[in-house]
């Protein structure tokens, strides 16, 4: 990694770390096993991290959640000397209603929902901590990457050794994705058109679903990056956040790796309908006709899907990107992480006596009756917790903990999408097959729907006597945990 960019993967590096009531095993993070069943909670604290001056940092963990489980990623910095207080970033599940860090200010830090910005002051040192907690005595989380990178103060990122290299990413437009899930589905197609060059085939509604931040409007951008780069790790896929310059990207793109990076979009761009900010992959760099091109698949591309397959002048490219970007890599042979998303196979029966194309979902002899409000948005979130009270400007930051030291006092995960009943939020879709050939299932037309008593309703053929073949329908109904029904059926 660069020298701003600190990565712990592997039991080497985590045993460096301080560990309370969890161990490494297996070469991740995991709860204390005390007589077959494993601990409540536990913690795991980095050594400090020496780093360039620096006034910017982003954090990134993979972890399993199995339903039940969840951890909780700290951060502290050393600042003039002494460390401050430890700022955490929100409980991460993949069954939790998950919320990253309401913004706050403490003293000279400014904590934000995905990174952690100082004001008027430079820090030097990191320390990480994460949590892990679990209500299910036979399952833990298990921690496989925790990292930081940073800002460094007075550093120009390098440009690198330039590159022609192109990959062949999986491109998909936001428009033709569900529109509930809009306001961060260009981040959650980024990561589908890295993870899909794997042949993985994840849907970006599958993705937009696990890295929802369901905090409340705050005015900050829903779109959280360590959220993102915690969904990737669920399903296998390594991932972290990077602050460096285009020798990032080049490296990347040297080695065969795309990445996920925020641009910023030109007057020109807005008047075209572009957001202020968005999110895009980078699948590579040539040289040009005339300058060198960044080449891109963007979601906000207009066309098919394979028309977001851009391409960018460098230039506008260096003014547009903040420099910060998510970095993948394929997963191993063994696959998704223990409580990844799982799909559930289902078949589909006609209720003639309700309606003809009316059809219920069933898994195995048991009907899955979806709710009315099944695609209605989750409650919303109770109110934050008031500001913690900034230290006076001349006072120095405190070293002391502030986390509750009993078991009755540490927060643990809410109620499980399997557990609870029901779970709400959630996308209901079919599609058919077409006479074109797809590289992926997310390239299918879907068409996205509401329940109508418990069942879904399909566009049904021509009455009989029509020369119309039949086709098969598949239907999706994705949760908020991003674990998917999907069945088929020939009508």
């Amino acid at each position: 990694m660069d020298k701003n960019t600190f990565l712990l993967q592997a039991t080497e590096a985590f045993m460096r770390g301080e560990l309370d009531n969890v161990t490494v095993a297996g070469g991740s993070i995991v709860l204390d096993l005390v007589q077959g069943s494993y601990v409540p909670y536990g913690c795991y604290t980095s050594a400090p991290i020496p780093m360039p001056l620096f006034d910017a940092l982003w954090p990134s963990w993979n972890a399993a959640t199995p339903p039940g489980t969840a951890v909780e990623t700290q951060v502290r910095v050393l600042v003039d000397g002494n460390w401050t207080a430890w700022m955490a970033f929100g409980k991460w599940s993949l069954y939790l209603k998950r919320e990253g860090a309401a913004p706050r200010e403490r003293g000279p830090l400014q904590l934000m929902p995905d990174c952690l910005l100082l004001d008027s002051k430079c820090a030097t040192q990191v320390q990480l901590r994460i949590y892990l907690y679990s209500k299910n005595e036979k399952a833990t989380p298990a921690v496989h990457l925790l990292g930081a990178t940073v800002r460094m103060v007075d550093v120009i990122p390098s440009g690198g050794r330039p590159v022609n290299r192109t990959l062949h990413l999986m491109p998909y437009l936001q428009k033709r994705r569900a529109p509930v899930l809009a306001p961060w589905m260009d981040l959650a197609i980024s990561l589908a058109s890295l993870t899909n060059r794997w042949g993985a085939d994840i849907l970006p509604e599958e993705f937009a679903q696990a890295l929802r931040d369901w905090r409340k409007p705050d005015g900050c951008d829903c779109r959280n990056l360590g959220f993102a780069a915690a969904a990737a790790g669920s399903w296998g896929f390594p991932a972290w956040l990077c602050w460096g310059g285009l020798n990032i990207l080049r490296d990347e793109m040297r080695k065969g790796y795309g990445a996920v990076v925020a641009l910023q979009a030109t007057p020109a761009e807005k008047e075209h309908g572009l957001p202020d900010r968005r999110f895009a992959a980078v699948r590579g760099f040539v040289a040009g006709a005339s300058a060198p091109q960044v080449l891109l698949c963007d979601p906000w591309a207009d066309g098919t899907d394979f028309d977001a397959e851009t391409a960018m002048p460098l230039d506008d490219f260096l003014v547009a990107w903040n420099n910060t970007a998510l970095c993948m890599r394929k997963r191993d042979p063994d696959g998704a992480l223990p409580g990844c998303p799982a799909r559930t196979s289902a078949w589909l029966r006609r209720v003639p006596k309700v309606a003809p194309d009316l059809f219920a979902m069933y898994i195995g002899s048991t009907q899955h009756v979806l709710p009315d409000d099944f695609c209605a948005a989750l409650p919303a979130p109770a109110a934050p917790a008031a500001p913690e009270e900034a230290p006076a400007e001349d006072a120095a930051p405190t070293d002391a903990p502030d986390t509750p030291d009993s078991p009755a006092e540490i927060p643990v995960p809410q109620e499980t999408a399997s557990q609870a009943a029901p779970v709400h939020g959630g996308i209901l879709a079919w599609s058919t097959l077409d006479e074109h050939p797809h590289a992926t299932t997310a390239h299918r037309q879907f068409h996205y729907v509401t329940p109508e008593q418990g069942c879904i309703r399909l566009a049904v053929p021509p009455p009989p006597g029509t020369r119309a073949e039949p086709r098969k329908y598949t239907v999706y109904a994705i949760e908020p945990s991003g674990s998917m029904l999907v069945g088929d059926v020939m009508i």
